[in-house]
């Protein structure tokens, strides 16, 4: 059977509602849950270094905290962070593959479907591209 859910996770209000969503249908498949923080680091010269280190501190930072939010919530579902220096959707894309994955799990960020269409959210893309099923969670109402 497959294995992993992989959740995107970025630390705003969408991906907490996606954390808490991801922890829920690991328990109900007794599966790990892979929170990943996807970014893109600067490919052009000059201080690229802290560029991306910084970029791997803010990830690490995020995916410490929801681990810790996730460990509360169901303390017997396994989780993993995973910082990946690729753009967020790749990321996610190279995540699934890597861990046979059931699932993406991503936060919508509230935007309007068109809006989404037109600027290429996270979750519009993964809708197109991705092999698996992507469950989109919602952003909690202002």
């Amino acid at each position: 059977m497959a294995g992993d859910i992989i959740l995107g996770y970025d630390g705003s209000d969408g991906s907490n509602a996606a954390l808490r969503v991801a922890v829920a249908v690991a328990k109900a498949f007794d599966a790990p849950l892979t929170v990943v923080f996807g970014y893109e680091p600067n490919p052009m010269g000059g201080e690229t270094a802290d560029y991306k280190n910084q970029l791997e501190k803010i990830g690490a930072d995020h995916l410490a905290a929801a681990v810790k939010t996730a460990k509360a919530l169901d303390p017997s579902v396994s989780v993993e962070p995973l910082v990946a220096a690729l753009r967020p959707v790749e990321s996610l894309l190279e995540a699934s593959l890597e861990r046979d994955a059931r699932v993406i799990v991503v936060g919508g960020s509230g935007e309007r479907p068109i809006v989404g269409a037109i600027l290429g959210s996270v979750p519009h893309k993964l809708l197109h591209r991705s092999t698996v099923p992507v469950l989109v969670v919602p952003a909690p109402e202002d």
